[in-house]
């Protein structure tokens, strides 16, 4: 795995064409996506230092977003984008939920629903 990718309808993204957002989606079009973060990123993306180890990546990022919303997976995408030496270009996609969070020997992914970025939406 390398250190941190994006997936949207598994086709591979550039953190710079993504936007957080977490909304309800309801009846909205929606694509999965996943984002792939090696060990070695974790750590400077996340922060393990509030994790206690016997909880779940899923757990506790869920009550992250949960208690913060949008600002704290904004946080972790920003890293990433940076990590990944993406230019912040408009956005192609909103990420709306965060679904699930799995680990691996390798590292953990995040899953959930983006919806296509529409700034028509924003300007009625």
């Amino acid at each position: 795995m390398t250190n941190s990718e994006i997936y949207i309808n598994d086709a591979l993204e550039s953190f710079g064409r993504v936007w957080v957002h977490i909304q309800y989606v309801g009846e909205a079009s929606c694509t999965p996506y996943r984002v792939r973060m090696a060990f070695d990123v974790v750590d400077f993306v996340i922060g393990t230092e509030d994790k206690a180890p016997s909880v779940s990546w899923d757990q506790y990022l869920q009550e992250e977003v949960s208690e913060l919303g949008s600002a704290m997976l904004s946080i972790y995408f920003e890293k990433l984008r940076q990590l990944s030496g993406a230019d912040r270009e408009r956005p192609l996609w909103v990420i709306a939920t965060l679904d699930a969070v799995t680990e691996d020997a390798h590292g953990i992914e995040l899953h959930g629903r983006a919806v296509r970025f529409d700034p028509d939406r924003f300007l009625r």
